[in-house]
């Protein structure tokens, strides 16, 4: 059985154990995008706390790429300074944070834009956020690649230890893997090899802009969970594709928000509801060489090590969010999460950043 506590390579980067708070959205940025003292506060703790890799919450790469309001920026030079407060506060701290960046798509509010409307592989009405897509020009889609070039130099620039591409949850670059959301038919729709086109063209470009020794990982879907969407072969196609053209790492992850219940977020009553993308995240394994990473509601010390088995690392979000100290509560020697995945911190965060419903309720603060 694998132990958490060892080390493990993403490039030449050392990560000192097993666990990697996953990308959350903390809603704790200025109008501008630029990080508040309260988000560096909260990224220092979790390093503090021992988790062995932070992911920070998804960053827009250009103005037409928000996905929430209060979203961290990295869509022009000016935020480099700014986003060093990060890296430096979580170095200080003794960990080490990676940026993961973005583009929304269709899948925003043309209110979180300045009134923008949003942008996608294809024309559609997203039923789930009550907006009209346009169809992206291959002009403006050969922007939003340089786009994501730009922010990731940015993202080295400001001392991050790495950058990942956000390819999961149905944004931009799962809107075009998806057969649901891109129905295009020039060369970058149809065929899986079109459809992953913008994802490697992303992945070719941002290389480009922070060198071949600076980690690039993914974030990836390996199911939308809906019918019509990316499924678990072609997934792994593009898994492959990924590897083969010199990714460093692959978050496995899947669903939607229009996959309900098969979402991201899924609720945790028991250990053998933890780990539900642990088999997909086994099957990536098979097929590419770089280390592979698994999310999706880990709860048990010992789920985790059982894990370890089959995959080089796993991903939390809720119970960091509960627990920034988890990895040093664990390394103490506590078995469990308090986690309960009541799912409220989204609507914590909706109104004031970051937090657990739970704690609040306990501080009488809700």
């Amino acid at each position: 059985m694998a132990d958490i506590f060892t080390p493990w390579q993403m490039k030449d980067l050392s990560i000192p154990n097993r666990l990697v708070r996953s990308a959350t959205w903390e809603g704790l940025a200025d109008p501008e995008g630029a990080p508040t003292h309260e988000l560096i506060l909260a990224l220092a703790e979790l390093a503090e706390g021992g988790v062995g890799l932070i992911i920070t919450g998804y960053a827009y790469v250009s103005p037409d790429g928000v996905g929430l309001f209060r979203q961290t920026g990295a869509y022009m030079d000016a935020l480099v300074g700014p986003l060093t407060r990060i890296s430096d506060a979580v170095h200080k701290s003794g960990g080490l944070v990676a940026m993961q960046i973005v583009h929304a798509g269709g899948q925003t509010k043309a209110e979180w834009m300045d009134g923008r409307q949003p942008v996608g592989p294809s024309a559609c009405f997203n039923k789930a956020y009550e907006q009209q897509v346009a169809e992206l020009s291959r002009d403006r889609i050969e922007d939003i690649v340089d786009d994501f070039a730009r922010a990731a130099a940015r993202v080295k620039a400001a001392g991050f230890d790495a950058v990942q591409l956000h390819g999961a949850h149905g944004y931009l670059i799962n809107q075009f893997l998806s057969p649901l959301t891109n129905q295009r038919e020039d060369d970058y729709g149809g065929s899986l090899a079109n459809r992953a086109r913008f994802c490697y063209e992303v992945l070719a470009q941002v290389r480009n802009a922070v060198g071949p020794r600076y980690p690039v990982f993914i974030k990836l879907n390996t199911t939308d969970a809906v019918e019509g969407g990316l499924s678990l072969e072609d997934a792994l196609k593009v898994a492959k594709g990924l590897g083969d053209r010199g990714i460093d790492g692959i978050e496995v992850s899947g669903g939607t928000p229009a996959a309900g219940k098969l979402s991201p977020s899924r609720v945790v009553k028991e250990p053998a509801d933890e780990g539900y993308f642990l088999d997909n995240a086994a099957a990536v394994k098979k097929v590419v060489s770089c280390p592979v990473i698994c999310v999706g509601g880990w709860r048990s010390k010992a789920r985790v090590e059982q894990a370890l088995d089959r995959v080089d690392a796993v991903a939390m979000s809720r119970p960091f969010i509960r627990q920034p100290d988890l990895a040093n509560r664990w390394k103490a020697g506590e078995t469990e999460a308090t986690c309960i995945s009541c799912n409220q911190c989204f609507a914590v965060g909706r109104k004031q950043g970051l937090g657990c419903g739970q704690e609040l309720k306990k501080q009488g603060k809700e």
